[in-house]
């Protein structure tokens, strides 16, 4: 296994776009998602989903959802957001984001994935992964380590980063059964597939993990910054939030090397692509960091 040596945390940073979101919409955006055209951000302290164009960054609107939404994913089924303060998630319409239905999941449901046709949802108070159907229908829920936060989805299988447990869970897709279970850093949080490998946040000691997708070995370890927490692969470089000093950084999949370095906003959580830009949600300072 490889360790990386820290970038110099003193320099001054280039910085994102910074775009504000509406009063009333704003206050812990924790989370975003892209479905291509517009971007979906759940305000955990306002209860809300605001929707802005991709293009301009333009508002489009505010919905309500559920109490304390902190995740949110594009899907060909919908918008669908948890929520983790009533233990449900919301199916939006992406037209109009619209509300399709709500529905129970486990005890705090804090993450959510696509894969194989389904929706997973992450239970961090239970300990729990649950597998819905794109009605919503629950189809069975599975155990893994404490407080999943994070998941990423291989194609195959399903890789949980459990929070309190400093490891990462690989599930079956088909069957839900554990295929293995493996050591990450302190406070795994997020997780991303490049194709090839799994790359893990680790919230505590600010560092991402790059796990070897055959087998979860893990093959190298690199500094980011305190609070490592988002983190997303865009087809090119692998993009990861450092929340305790407010900025994003780029690297390069096949050996971690630091390819940039951005100022957001603070508090940055969620981070995800459209495609054409990168967007990072700042939960301490009510806005979106893009590098439209």
């Amino acid at each position: 296994m490889r360790r990386a040596v820290a970038e110099s945390e003193s320099r001054e940073l280039p910085a994102l776009r910074d775009i504000q979101l509406p009063r009333g919409s704003g206050g812990g955006a924790e989370a975003l998602a892209s479905d291509g055209i517009s971007l979906w951000i759940a305000s955990q302290f306002q209860n809300t989903v605001t929707r802005v164009r991709a293009s301009d960054g333009k508002t489009l609107e505010t919905v309500s959802v559920g109490s304390q939404p902190v995740a949110v994913l594009a899907d060909p089924s919908g918008i669908w957001v948890a929520n983790l303060g009533d233990d449900t998630v919301t199916q939006l319409d992406p037209s109009d984001g619209s509300m399709l239905g709500t529905f129970p999941v486990g005890h705090g449901p804090g993450g959510l994935v696509s894969g194989g046709n389904n929706i997973w949802v992450l239970n961090r108070n239970d300990s729990t992964v649950t597998k819905l159907a794109r009605d919503g229908t629950t189809l069975a829920t599975f155990r893994v380590g404490t407080r999943p936060t994070g998941a990423a989805w291989d194609g195959v299988n399903l890789w949980v980063a459990n929070n309190m447990s400093d490891t990462v869970t690989k599930l079956d897709g088909a069957t839900g059964a554990p295929v293995g279970t493996f050591p990450a850093g302190k406070g795994p949080f997020g997780a991303a597939f490049d194709g090839a490998n799994v790359w893990v946040t680790n919230f505590f000691d600010g560092t991402v993990s790059k796990l070897r997708g055959s087998d979860g070995a893990t093959l190298a370890v690199f500094p980011v910054g305190d609070g490592a927490a988002g983190i997303t692969f865009d087809g090119v470089s692998i993009w990861v939030t450092s929340n305790g000093v407010n900025r994003v950084t780029r690297l390069r999949p096949t050996d971690g090397a630091v390819l940039a370095t951005y100022a957001t906003g603070a508090g940055p959580f969620g981070v995800t692509s459209d495609g054409a830009a990168v967007w990072v949600a700042n939960f301490a300072s009510a806005s979106v960091s893009t590098s439209r």
